[in-house]
């Protein structure tokens, strides 16, 4: 099972330089990837830096959110955060897929070096040059 970071899903709904290899990513998962309510926090979140940076109207951000909630959400897996998660919160979304036997899948390469540096199953999707 994969574990989507917030990034990967960032890139599948709204576009980025790396939306194409997110997208394929979601699309050629094995099984359905899993995310947390962590992960709708910091959509809203980055969500909200792109409406006040002007990358995204409210209409828009708006937008992203129905189709996440209504079209991604029910497509994944959600794993409850738990309190032992709360013990590692600087690399949250790693210790949550770490504690369920989840590969972090990311186009975070500081997060998934960690990991890897940690020994921990990671995934970094990066976009053909």
């Amino acid at each position: 099972m994969l574990y989507l970071d917030t990034c990967v899903l960032l890139a599948v709904l709204t576009p980025e330089v790396h939306t194409q290899v997110a997208t394929q990513a979601l699309a050629q998962a094995p099984s359905a990837p899993a995310i947390s309510p962590w992960t709708t926090t910091e959509l809203h979140s980055a969500l909200g830096l792109k409406v006040r940076t002007g990358a995204l109207t409210n209409s828009q951000a708006d937008a992203v959110l129905d189709a996440y909630q209504h079209t991604l959400v029910p497509a994944l897996v959600m794993l409850e955060i738990e309190v032992r998660d709360f013990r590692h919160a600087d690399a949250l979304h790693l210790a949550i897929a770490v504690g369920r036997g989840a590969t972090l899948c990311s186009l975070d390469a500081g997060l998934v070096g960690a990991a890897k540096g940690l020994g921990l199953p990671a995934q970094l999707l990066t976009t053909p040059a």
